[in-house]
């Protein structure tokens, strides 16, 4: 399927089809298909599918949430930051695409999307960053080529911890407006 007949929408569980998706990381099926009706309910995060807009099969998904981390985690200290404390940050809690399509771009065309969102964000309240983590199911070499196309966004990991990578709300809006 082409990526320019792909849609983002924001997830509607009520239309969206879940049932078939598989990216082959079982915590990733469980949350589209179990958990991302509660916690979108309860405005614990926004979830947004790309989908098949002749069927409204999901392809993939993205989920973005807002929240803070301690200034100290970062590798240096911003210089309107606080010299201690919390600062402003947009979660991007889960990216996955069906497998039958991974390798196709729907990734890519997710993760724009939620950078744009976290752009949004940054307009009308605080938000210093875009931060992640890399799950590392599946092994070194899963893990390796996840963290290594989250690099090609620019996302580089915290000094303390590896596994969570951060992008500053600067260089989101510079690769977003080339």
């Amino acid at each position: 399927m082409p990526t320019d007949t792909i849609e983002i929408k924001a997830y509607d569980p009520d239309r969206h089809l879940t049932r078939a998706f598989s990216c082959g990381i079982e915590r990733l099926d469980n949350f589209i298909k179990i958990t991302a009706k509660k916690q979108q309910k309860g405005d614990m995060v926004r979830v947004y599918v790309a989908v098949n807009p002749d069927d409204d099969t999901v392809l993939g998904y993205s989920v973005i949430n807002v929240g803070h981390i301690d200034i100290s985690d970062l590798p240096t200290r911003p210089k309107a930051a606080p010299a201690h404390g919390d600062i402003p940050v947009l979660f991007l809690s889960r990216i996955a695409t069906d497998h039958r399509m991974q390798g196709q771009g729907i990734g890519q065309i997710l993760m724009i999307h939620a950078l744009e969102k976290a752009r949004l964000v940054a307009l009308h309240a605080g938000c210093h960053a875009a931060i992640l983590d890399v799950i590392t199911d599946g092994g070194t070499e899963a893990y390796l080529k996840r963290l290594h196309w989250y690099q090609n966004f620019g996302f580089t990991s915290f000094p303390s911890e590896p596994t969570r990578m951060f992008l500053l709300m600067k260089d989101i809006r510079a690769m977003l407006e080339d």
